[in-house]
């Protein structure tokens, strides 16, 4: 039994006990006077003198004895009620609810906590059944506790035991409404927690002592924990089984693997030899970017026997290397396992070596490790090299195909010029000649001469930068500028075909960083496509090019050059793009697929749509890029 319900029963019985002890006192004093009574008068009256004096002397002893005792007597009661009132207010102002109940249930007495809980006012609680408190389900348990505990007291007298001997009832759990004055669907319920003691009183009357404490929310906790535990436990099983019966195969393949630990080792072995003989060097390091262990291909790439390296930093092999592992320590960076990037390399020599790097993290025994495995693309790098000096050579060779292609267009531009230089010429000598000289209109000619020059010189220099070979030099441009620019050495053959040519261009793009050069090749190529599939179109058909020029979601660049003319089938749509394929009698099949080169090199797409009948249009995309990305 607890604590408190044992403090709950003694103040209950305090009253009781003191009662008893002040009785047990009285009773000895009134049987010391009876003994001294028990002298009659006719015995005094033989007693000698000293007989007398000395019955008198004892009298007046146990009268002194009796006032001593009396005063104790009061002091004991003093203490006595004073501890009585100490127990009255612990048992009135304990966080614990105490009642007192007669056989049939009626509430005899009831302290502030259990008023509270059941929610009537203390005078209002005194003759009420306790069972009108109870939820209706748990009447029955209710009444049998009751029953119970009575009858453990019955069977205790039967048994010739003391009947003052408490009967204890523990721990019964009970719903209780809060406030029988209110309907019972808005009262309140509470789950309590009694502890029951049958004792009998100073009359002789059986008294069943409570202890109610509240315990609606550990109930209510308890009851979710279990339900959650119900889950969870469900939820395990089911994972469970399922984990078994998915992994029945792999159980079996362990099994296996345990009963021939021999066949680990040989693996392990195999393993190592395989790790030696890569020819990827396989570097590991820990959180400190220090080398703990390193292959045999590290003393192909960088020159180091790999034990010079365990115990050096990372960084004497790969300088740059430290900000990318950083990032992989980052749990704020998340990078994609095995994901490759270039970076360069030491040699023990002093040389650079240009290396493709991928990172693996893992864990043992609560330790953090970086695996990289490098690999040398020094070779694939030099190819790459010579795969761009080709490009550029064929490129070259292209744009001397198109000059070709467009020389006699561009000598009648460049004739036009040539011939009114010749005219204004002619006509400035004969203002010379007149008297007097005209000097304004001379003025006049000289300065049409002059820029007609100069506009002969501009095609010329147009042709001799496009056409002669170039190193690979990518500065910022504007995009609109270099379609204007490349438009211009095409307009002649526009003029010829009767072409109308429309710009939709928009503003205040922002720059490129490009070869200018190759993209001009490549508009120009693409304006040519159009105007050779223009020419096939009926004389009275009208013939239309539009270049549009647009930023696109992802931040790049978009150029389309679109036409009505008659389009590309099925059949062409697929081998347009192909190296050698062409729809030219006289053409080499080159000018598409070296543009592709060109976009891609600058790392752009190149894509067209057609559909026949309706013409085609082409258009690639160039990424923006910052000035610190320029190669």
């Amino acid at each position: 039994m607890s604590k408190s319900h044992n403090e709950h029963l003694s103040a209950i019985s305090f009253d009781n006990t003191a009662e008893a002890f002040l009785d047990k006192h009285r009773e000895a004093i009134r049987q010391k006077a009876e003994l001294m009574l028990q002298y009659s008068s006719a015995d005094i009256a033989r007693m000698s003198a000293d007989d007398i004096q000395k019955l008198l002397f004892e009298f007046q002893v146990h009268q002194i004895e009796l006032k001593m005792q009396n005063e104790e007597l009061n002091r004991a009661h003093q203490e006595l009620t004073a501890s009585r009132d100490d127990y009255a207010r612990l048992y009135d102002l304990s966080p614990v609810g105490y009642l007192s109940l007669d056989e049939t249930g009626i509430i005899q007495n009831s302290n502030m906590a259990a008023a509270a809980l059941l929610g009537c006012p203390r005078e209002e609680l005194i003759n009420k059944r306790l069972g009108k408190f109870i939820h209706p389900s748990d009447q029955d348990n209710y009444y049998f506790f009751v029953h119970h505990l009575l009858a453990q007291k019955a069977g205790q007298a039967t048994q010739d035991t003391s009947s003052d001997s408490p009967v204890h009832l523990e721990c019964k759990h009970f719903q209780l409404y809060t406030n029988t004055a209110q309907p019972a669907d808005n009262s309140k319920k509470l789950t309590v927690e009694c502890h029951a003691r049958v004792v009998c009183n100073s009359n002789n009357v059986l008294q069943i002592c409570l202890t109610i404490n509240n315990i609606t929310e550990r109930t209510q906790a308890q009851e979710t924990i279990a339900y959650l535990n119900e889950k969870l436990e469900e939820t395990v099983r089911r994972q469970t089984t399922e984990l078994i019966v998915s992994n029945l195969s792999l159980m079996k393949k362990v099994e296996e693997l345990r009963r021939s630990k021999h066949q680990l080792l040989e693996r392990e072995a195999k393993l190592n030899s395989i790790f030696n003989a890569s020819v990827e060097g396989i570097i590991t390091i820990n959180v400190s970017n220090i080398i703990v262990s390193a292959n045999a291909a590290v003393e192909a790439i960088f020159g180091y026997q790999p034990e010079e390296l365990v115990g050096c930093s990372i960084t004497k092999l790969m300088p740059s290397s430290p900000k990318d592992i950083s990032d992989c320590n980052s749990p704020h960076e998340e990078k994609m396992p095995g994901q490759i990037q270039e970076v360069d390399g030491l040699h023990k020599n002093g040389s650079v070596v240009p290396l493709d790097l991928s990172v693996a993290e893992f864990s043992i025994d609560n330790a953090h490790y970086f695996t990289h495995i490098v690999r040398d693309i020094s070779l694939r790098k030099h190819r790459e090299q010579q795969d761009k000096e080709h490009l550029d050579e064929l490129a070259h060779v292209t744009r001397l195909g198109l000059m070709g292609e467009m020389a006699s267009g561009i000598a009648h531009e460049v004739n036009q010029p040539l011939s009114a230089i010749s005219s204004y010429t002619q006509v400035s000598l004969h203002l010379i000649n007149t008297e007097p000289p005209d000097l304004v209109r001379l003025a006049e000619i000289l300065h049409k001469t002059q820029q007609q020059a100069l506009r002969a010189g501009r095609i010329i220099h147009r042709m001799r930068e496009f056409v002669k070979s170039h190193s690979k030099h990518r500065s910022a441009a504007d995009i609109n500028s270099l379609i204007h620019d490349t438009v211009g050495l095409c307009i002649a053959d526009l003029k010829q075909n009767g072409i109308r040519l429309a710009f939709e261009l928009r503003h205040n793009l922002p720059p490129v960083y490009v070869d200018q050069i190759q993209i001009e090749q490549v508009i120009i190529n693409l304006l040519r496509n159009s105007i050779d599939a223009l020419k096939s179109l009926p004389a009275k058909q009208q013939r239309q090019i539009s270049i549009q020029s647009q930023l696109t979601p992802n931040d790049s660049i978009q150029v389309r050059i679109k036409d009505n003319g008659p389009g590309l089938d099925k059949d062409q749509q697929q081998q347009v793009l192909t190296p050698f394929y062409t729809t030219k009698a006289d053409g080499m099949g080159m000018g598409l697929s070296i543009s592709r080169s060109l976009i891609e090199a600058h790392d752009g797409t190149l894509h067209f749509n057609s559909h026949p009948g309706k013409g085609t249009t082409f258009y690639f995309t160039i990424p923006i890029r910052r000035k610190s990305d320029e190669q």
